[in-house]
């Protein structure tokens, strides 16, 4: 009995020592949700952890830049084309071995040129040069005009196809606003006065008159662009 009573008493102490200690510590635990925990709110993160970008973190949130990223940048596009106001000159203007005059009237840059082709073919060479056959806008822009014209000349006019009457229906190349004109008497005719689309283009003579003409005949031809 008094070994039992010997050994009984340190266990017991013990024993109780060791539920004691367990008691403080288990008073004292609090659990620490590690850093980089998933979180919405600072709330759901131990102090002095805060929400940073959806996870709990002891640092700041990193600095926004202002600044974008040189691939974020977006460069303003380029003018249109024909916004793009040309000097004036010569160069681009395919004049089919023919001579060629540069001159400005009614503020714009004009360019003759004395090879002979068919109305479409001068058309083309007009555009291929950023401008188009030649628009007389009032009497003094005629006369400026007239005074380079040496031979019957393709300018800009164009009647439709839809028109039914010789005067009716005329654009400057396709158009239709024309406060101004300068028709040699009883012209346009359609060449017999019934129309017909016989003559759907027109041309300035060394007059400064205009007459409709066939589409297909070679003429000299004038063409105009905008001028800084």
């Amino acid at each position: 009995m008094l070994t039992r009573s010997w050994c009984s008493a340190p266990v017991a102490g013990i024993l109780r020592g060791g539920v004691a200690l367990l008691a403080v510590l288990a008073g004292c635990f609090h659990p620490v949700v590690r850093e980089g925990a998933p979180c919405e709110t600072t709330l759901q993160c131990p102090d002095p952890q805060r929400c940073v970008l959806g996870t709990c973190s002891l640092h700041d949130p990193p600095p926004v830049d202002a600044t974008p990223p040189p691939d974020a940048a977006i460069d303003a596009p380029p003018p249109p084309i024909d916004a793009l106001v040309l000097p004036c000159g010569i160069a681009g203007l395919s004049c089919a071995g023919g001579m060629t005059t540069m001159f400005s009237c009614g503020g714009k840059c004009w360019v003759r040129c004395t090879a002979s082709v068919v109305r479409e073919t001068a058309r083309a060479a007009c555009a291929g040069w950023m401008g188009a056959l030649g628009q007389i806008d009032d009497a003094t822009e005629n006369g400026c005009v007239q005074a380079k014209v040496a031979a019957p000349t393709w300018i800009g006019l164009l009647q439709s196809d839809t028109a039914t009457a010789p005067a009716m229906g005329w654009t400057w190349n396709g158009v239709p606003l024309m406060n101004y004109t300068h028709w040699v008497p009883a012209e346009p005719d359609d060449a017999d006065t019934i129309e017909n689309r016989q003559e759907q283009c027109a041309d300035i003579g060394i007059d400064g008159q205009w007459d409709d003409n066939a589409c297909s005949v070679p003429l000299q031809f004038m063409c105009e662009r905008p001028q800084p």
